[in-house]
C-alpha cells in the first residue's frame, strides 16, 4: 500500500464517511434467487455429508490431522465457497461465501448442548463480540418448536493493520430445531434462516442509522446457518456451517475519494466476518457446555467422589 493512499485510508478511516459514501451497492433480484437455490443444495448435500460420518467436508490428505485436532478439542473450519457458482454470480454483482467448522466437546450430552444454544438472553456474553442485544421469542411447542428472533451482528475488520472498519447489522431470523437419527444414535439440527438484514450506516449496533434493504454495502444480504450434533464417545460431536449471500468481489469498484480501493480489502472483509463467526460460535458454545458442566460437577457430592 503507497504512503499517499496509506494517508488518505486513515483520513477517511477516522472520519467514517468515504467507505459509506462510495461503497453502496445493490442487489440483484436474480442473484437472491440463485442464492436460494445454492441453499436447497447444499442442505441435501449437508444432510448427505453429516450421515456420512464426522468431518465428512475434509479433504482425505487432510482427515488424520483434522481428526486429531477435533480429539484434541480444537476446532476446525474450512472453506466450502464454490468458485465457479461465483463466477457466474459475478455478473450479478453477487457472491455466495460458505464455511464450515466442527468441534469436539467432552463430557456433555445433546440436552446440554441444546440448553446453552436456547439460551439466548446469555448470546451476549458466551459468543462475545459477534452478538449484541438477542432476543429470541417461542413461536411454538414441543421439542421441534422454533424461535423468532432479533438481534444485531457486529464485525470489527482491520486491513493491512491500517484501514479499520466496523459493520453493524440488525437482524431478524427464524430458528428451528429439530432432531434426526445418524449411525452414532440421536443427533439435533438447528436451522436459523435470516428473514430481515438492515446494515448500520456507521457499523455501531444499536444506532438508528439503518440502510435501505438490499441497498448498502453488500457485506451480507442473506444468511442460513446450521448447528448440527450427535453424540459421540465421551462427548458431544459439533458442527455450525454458515452460507452467506454478499456482494461480489469480482466485479468490486469502490473508491476513497478519486483511488480506488484494493479488491484485496473486499476479498479480506467479506471472508473474514464468516470465519471469525464460525470460531466464536463453535468455541463459546463449547467453552459455555465445559463451564456449566464443571459447575455441575463441583455442586454435585455424587460426581465429586
Amino acid at each position: 500500500m503507497s504512503p499517499p493512499f496509506r494517508l488518505l485510508v486513515l483520513a477517511c478511516g477516522f472520519s467514517g464517511m468515504c467507505w459509506a459514501a462510495r461503497c453502496t451497492t445493490v442487489l440483484d433480484p436474480l442473484a437472491l434467487d440463485a442464492y436460494e437455490a445454492y441453499v436447497i443444495a447444499a442442505e441435501e448435500a449437508a444432510s448427505a455429508r453429516f450421515a456420512a460420518g464426522e468431518l465428512a467436508w475434509v479433504p482425505h490428505s487432510a482427515s488424520a490431522e483434522a481428526g486429531a485436532r477435533l480429539d484434541s478439542g480444537r476446532a476446525i473450519r474450512q472453506k466450502l465457497t464454490d468458485a465457479a457458482t461465483n463466477e457466474r454470480l459475478a455478473g450479478q454483482n453477487a457472491a455466495i461465501v460458505h464455511w464450515i467448522g466442527a468441534v469436539f466437546i467432552r463430557g456433555v450430552n445433546l440436552t446440554d448442548l441444546r440448553t446453552v444454544l436456547e439460551d439466548y438472553p446469555s448470546y451476549d456474553r458466551v459468543y462475545r463480540p459477534i452478538f449484541v442485544g438477542f432476543r429470541a421469542e417461542s413461536g411454538g411447542s414441543g421439542s421441534d418448536s422454533g424461535y423468532d428472533a432479533t438481534f444485531w451482528l457486529q464485525h470489527k475488520f482491520a486491513f493491512a493493520s491500517l484501514f479499520r472498519q466496523h459493520y453493524a447489522f440488525r437482524m431478524k431470523a427464524r430458528i428451528e430445531y429439530s432432531q434426526t437419527d445418524v449411525s452414532s444414535g440421536p443427533a439435533l439440527l438447528v436451522h436459523m434462516r435470516s428473514g430481515e438484514v438492515l446494515e448500520s450506516d456507521s457499523g455501531v449496533p444499536g444506532r438508528n442509522d439503518l440502510m435501505k434493504r438490499y441497498h448498502d454495502h453488500g457485506i451480507i444480504w442473506a444468511v442460513n446457518a446450521y448447528w448440527r450434533a450427535h453424540r459421540r464417545e465421551g462427548g458431544v460431536y459439533l458442527e455450525f456451517e454458515t452460507v452467506t449471500l454478499a456482494r461480489s468481489v469480482q466485479e468490486f469498484a469502490c473508491k476513497i475519494g478519486f483511488i480506488p480501493v484494493p479488491r484485496s480489502m473486499a476479498v479480506a472483509a467479506m471472508d473474514a466476518l464468516p470465519e471469525e463467526a464460525l470460531k466464536v460460535m463453535l468455541e463459546g458454545a463449547k467453552a459455555e457446555c465445559e463451564r456449566r458442566a464443571a459447575a455441575r460437577a463441583a455442586s454435585s457430592p455424587l460426581l465429586r467422589e
